[in-house]
């Protein structure tokens, strides 16, 4: 591949599950794909969090996520109960996420989104969904998905592949801008 074919591709891994690098990511993958750069967004470990659908704490998908399915980056033989625990920790959606600074038991967040409104600033959640429409090609790492247990198809506010780190070295190969957040 030339270095003219490389410029035309671009490559976001969101390892963070906070809000401002996901709002960095975002805007960068929709900046890029918006110029005509195809662009791969990468989701690893609480960097999916930002994908999933919001469900409160209190909500029973969140407590009984129903039948474990095999496929798609899961093996559910091996799956632990401490899976569990961590999916009623985790939180969910991109509305839940918090501040890497200043987070102050949730306020930060709030007073965030507050002042982006207020700015006319795009939310994270609008941000997403630009992606997607813009054709955005959203990876999750296969073994974030197993240990996780997340079901691509009842879990996420889009769709995504499941696939493994050689593909994401494929991906950085091609690609003129990569970045990690």
């Amino acid at each position: 591949m030339n270095q003219n074919d490389k410029s035309k591709h671009a490559t976001v891994m969101l390892v963070s599950g906070e809000l401002d690098k996901a709002l960095l990511a975002f805007e960068i993958a929709t900046g890029m794909a918006a110029m005509g750069v195809k662009v791969k967004m990468w989701f690893v470990l609480y960097g999916v969090n930002c994908l999933k659908k919001p469900r409160g704490f209190l909500s029973w998908r969140k407590w009984f996520p129903g039948k474990r399915l095999e496929g798609f980056g899961r093996k559910a033989s091996t799956d632990s109960p401490l899976q569990d625990l961590l999916r009623i920790l985790n939180r969910d959606g991109a509305t839940h996420i918090p501040l890497s600074q200043l987070n102050l038991f949730g306020l930060g967040p709030m007073v965030f989104h507050h002042l982006m409104v207020k700015k006319g600033m795009p939310l994270l959640e609008t941000l997403i969904q630009d992606a997607a429409d813009l054709g955005v090609e959203f990876c999750i790492c296969q073994i974030c998905v197993d240990a996780m247990s997340i079901n691509i198809e009842e879990d996420l506010v889009v769709k995504a592949k499941v696939v493994g780190v050689s593909t994401y070295v494929m991906h950085t190969k091609e690609s003129y801008y990569n970045s990690i957040l």
